[in-house]
């Protein structure tokens, strides 16, 4: 079902085509051997040099992108989170791990219940040569991005999926980078409560980032683990909200379970191994 809150998906073209060349020749100078890996990647752009951060903010700072989201809303009123924005290039990755869900279907914040706020994020295509078709499913759009164009989708409501397979024998100058930038819409949030949203934002989002990095192409038993629960939350969060939310306190439920169960384990262990010492020190 469509929430009324719904930030229909818009697309675009950034006429700063310059800055975009900019972005790409930095990323293909710096990260050649990350280019060549098979698994996709994020990099937050906080992180990121100085002279990458500044690119990036003629991007998120222009008026194309602004004026684009506040034809939606009467009164608009745009946050930028910049702590949240990423450098992502995209290699198509079903194996398992964390990052399978960037091409299932799947939302991509949880955070629904919200109503009166949200997140717009903007995908600018930084380079994109490929076939991939975005389908936005909420607001019935698909798309073959291509280099400077981008797409604006509310974070928490559109249900999407990428469409495509990996080419094998695909050009290194045809790796499909992404910029991901996001933005917080309240037009009637008080300052308070502006802060409080995104504060859960952020949590949830380097939480489950975390999660995916760590498991991406996973290689070791705790990664497939991990990768596990990263799809099986998304399938979750896919049907419900609310399933998606009984699903982390069972998690939490196991995790405190083992933590005492562990933890009594070894504390009846160091007393067991401490009476020995003791017994075996009087005998002597």
């Amino acid at each position: 079902m469509v929430s009324d809150s719904l930030f229909k998906t818009t697309l675009g073209r950034i006429p700063d085509t310059k800055t975009v060349d900019n972005i790409k020749n930095f990323v293909f100078s710096h990260y050649e051997n990350e280019l060549k890996l098979r698994p996709s990647f994020h990099k937050y752009i906080s992180k990121l040099p100085t002279e990458f951060q500044d690119m990036v903010s003629k991007i998120r700072d222009s008026d194309t992108i602004r004026n684009l989201i506040c034809t939606q809303y009467e009164h608009c009123d745009i946050t930028p989170l910049p702590d949240t924005d990423e450098l992502y290039v995209s290699h198509y990755n079903i194996d398992g791990g964390g990052d399978q869900g960037l091409f299932n279907k799947h939302y991509d914040g949880v955070l629904r219940l919200l109503e009166d706020a949200t997140i717009v994020r903007a995908l600018v295509y930084i380079n994109s040569k490929d076939e991939f078709v975005v389908h936005f499913i909420d607001s019935n759009i698909s798309h073959n991005f291509k280099t400077y164009e981008f797409g604006l989708l509310d974070f928490n409501r559109e249900y999407h999926w990428v469409e495509g397979k990996y080419n094998e024998n695909m050009d290194l100058n045809d790796t499909r980078i992404l910029l991901k930038i996001n933005y917080l819409v309240c037009p009637k949030c008080s300052e308070l409560y502006a802060k409080f949203v995104i504060y859960l934002n952020s949590l949830v989002f380097y939480i489950v980032k975390m999660s995916m990095e760590y498991s991406k192409s996973p290689k070791t038993p705790f990664q497939y683990f991990i990768g596990f629960f990263c799809n099986l939350f998304r399938v979750a969060n896919n049907i419900s909200v609310y399933l998606s939310i009984l699903l982390i306190f069972v998690l939490l439920a196991i995790v405190i379970l083992l933590l005492y169960f562990t933890g009594s384990f070894m504390f009846d262990f160091i007393k067991k191994s401490g009476k020995i010492v003791l017994k075996s020190r009087v005998r002597k």
